[in-house]
């Protein structure tokens, strides 16, 4: 049967839902212990979480408290618990990343920049309403809301063409200011990605920015040292959940298996676009804006905080004769 167990270091308070099954506590044990670093995450209720270190009953079959260090970020889906060994990435040759939310911290601008656009130009359009429109084609998005208002037919194309361009006059305007705040999602991120690659993985970025605004982000980030290639929705046929940026992606660093290909996002339409492109690994995060509930019911394999708290390819570096560095 599952426990629970609340555990507060460091004035952390996160809940941790086990499965107390002695073979997943031998080995998540021996599995996760040097994958640890920051708080896990509270999993749904059917889903067993790993833990490293000791975790089980204590004294009189209490739950046993846990430390930080003993414990990993990543929730597994049933499949994923399945094959899970501690190595999710070694057999991985390409992992793709969303910008907003993934990669890129800008608390959520685009969403609100874009749903401000909209206003501004007649359509109603509430947070709410935006929600399930994350990471999907902005063009997509004011078509919805167009009809969705009762623009006439013959009116809509003109609509969503002067949309757009508020658009992308105010998200210009928004990251490009010399006051703008926007950063990586995490200050270990670079030093993530150049520990990726140097164990032999291409790290690619896709997104539903136009491409001249991912261009300018990711110079402005300097985000093209430590990745291998970028690519826009505008670049190919359609967005997210369509996988055409993912093949694309492949076709470019010359990739030959989608299974050796990792996407990584915090949207479900993330989520939606690595299962439709056959991803070996579909992983979303908690840093945008999704919930662990609704990217595992799309279809992730794993849930993280961050994208930086999936474990390097140690076993693969340590065999092409390298040493990552210790990012914890």
């Amino acid at each position: 049967k599952p426990f629970c167990c609340s555990i507060k270091p460091g004035g952390l308070d996160p809940f941790v839902l086990m499965a107390a099954v002695p073979q997943f506590s031998r080995m998540f044990a021996s599995a996760l212990r040097p994958v640890a670093r920051q708080p896990l995450l509270a999993a749904r209720s059917s889903l067993p979480c790993a833990a490293a270190g000791d975790w089980g009953r204590g004294a009189a079959g209490a739950p046993r408290a846990l430390t930080s260090r003993s414990l990993s970020p990543l929730m597994l889906s049933p499949r994923a618990m399945q094959r899970y060994s501690g190595r999710l990435l070694e057999n991985i040759d390409l992992i793709v990343c969303d910008m907003a939310g993934t990669t890129v911290q800008e608390g959520g601008l685009v969403y609100k920049v874009l749903q401000q656009s909209m206003t501004n130009r007649g359509l109603e359009v509430s947070d709410h309403d935006m929600e399930p429109w994350h990471g999907a084609k902005k063009e997509a998005v004011i078509e919805h809301f167009a009809r969705k208002s009762g623009t006439p037919d013959e009116e809509i194309d003109d609509l969503i063409t002067r949309i757009s361009e508020d658009f992308i006059s105010a998200i210009d305007e928004a990251y490009f200011d010399e006051a703008a705040t926007i950063g990586p999602i995490e200050s270990g991120l670079f030093g993530y990605f150049t520990a990726l690659r140097q164990s032999g993985i291409k790290i690619a970025l896709d997104t539903g920015y136009p491409a001249n605004i991912q261009r300018g982000l990711v110079q402005r980030l300097k985000l093209d040292e430590v990745v291998d290639a970028y690519i826009s929705s505008y670049e190919v046929p359609e967005g997210r959940p369509f996988p055409y940026m993912v093949h694309r992606l492949m076709e470019r660093l010359g990739v030959e298996s989608v299974k050796r290909v990792a996407k990584v996002g915090d949207s479900v339409r993330d989520i939606e676009e690595g299962v439709n492109a056959g991803c070996g690994l579909v992983v979303g995060v908690l840093s945008g804006a999704d919930k662990a509930e609704a990217l595992f019911a799309a279809g992730a394999d794993v849930v993280a905080e961050y994208v930086t708290d999936l474990p390097l390819p140690r076993n693969r570096a340590r065999a092409a004769g390298m040493r990552l560095p210790d990012l914890s």
